[in-house]
């Protein structure tokens, strides 16, 4: 069923237990915004939780439904913006250990109330409360400033890509070769180069980078699930912008 705060999401299994989420509702643009769920023996692991409180619930009931009860749940927010963190509290209140880059961690909050404002005159909706839930954001609770692997029943790697922002994070999971990108990656749409963004030099650095991995897919920010040539159109962009 369509409801306003979570819009149409497209959901694919793009190898067993690890579960990629397209067009989850986006109030500025009809592309949406992505998601994604690993569940491994011992864990479930969220990357990101989309723009309202109730695409972070849709989110968590999807996972509920697969769930014996015993995992540990969290929550990795690949970067600061709202549209990747507003239904946080929803996995949050349920236990779940939301980690993310010390940046991120430092503007979370401050910059939240900045985006609810911006969102209610944006949509110009009075019933903004309804659209977004109940869209409470808090430092988190682990945050990480190099490179980490981390051991959640299966190797989950927490990559430090500074570029959209400086707090960029893409998670890499070997068993499905899927890396979940963020804004560092998008489709559909070009870059999003913004005052805060990272140098571009940088930024194409860090893409480079994840060349090396063994990927067969990635989920990018927005946009559809991609295969690993999309690292290449966004690095010729950028490189565009640089010269």
């Amino acid at each position: 069923m369509f409801h306003p705060g979570v819009g149409s999401p497209q959901i694919q299994e793009i190898a067993p237990r690890v579960f990629v989420f397209t067009k989850l509702v986006h109030f500025f643009h009809k592309i949406g915004v992505n998601a994604g769920i690993i569940q491994t023996p011992e864990s479930i692991i969220f990357i990101d939780a989309g723009m309202s409180a109730y695409s972070g619930a849709f989110l968590y009931n999807f996972a509920k439904e697969r769930m014996t009860d015993t995992e540990d749940l969290y929550l990795i927010l690949t970067h600061k913006d709202t549209d990747h963190c507003f239904g946080m509290n929803e996995m949050k209140k349920y236990g779940a250990t939301v980690i993310a880059h010390e940046h991120t961690a430092e503007v979370i909050v401050e910059e939240s109330n900045l985006s609810t404002n911006r969102i209610a005159k944006m949509i110009k909706n009075t019933y903004t409360q309804d659209v977004l839930g109940n869209a409470v954001l808090s430092r988190p609770d682990q945050t990480i400033t190099q490179d980490t692997v981390l051991d959640l029943g299966e190797d989950i790697h927490l990559l430090t890509v500074p570029g959209h922002t400086p707090g960029d994070i893409a998670v890499y999971h070997p068993r499905s070769k899927i890396l979940f990108a963020g804004d560092a990656i998008l489709e559909g749409m070009d870059p999003y180069i913004r005052p805060d963004s990272i140098d571009i030099k940088t930024w194409i650095k860090n893409l480079e980078r994840l060349k090396k991995l063994d990927i067969e897919w990635i989920l990018p920010g927005h946009g559809v699930l991609s295969k690993r040539d999309i690292i290449d159109s966004n690095i010729q962009f950028l490189q565009r912008k640089q010269n």
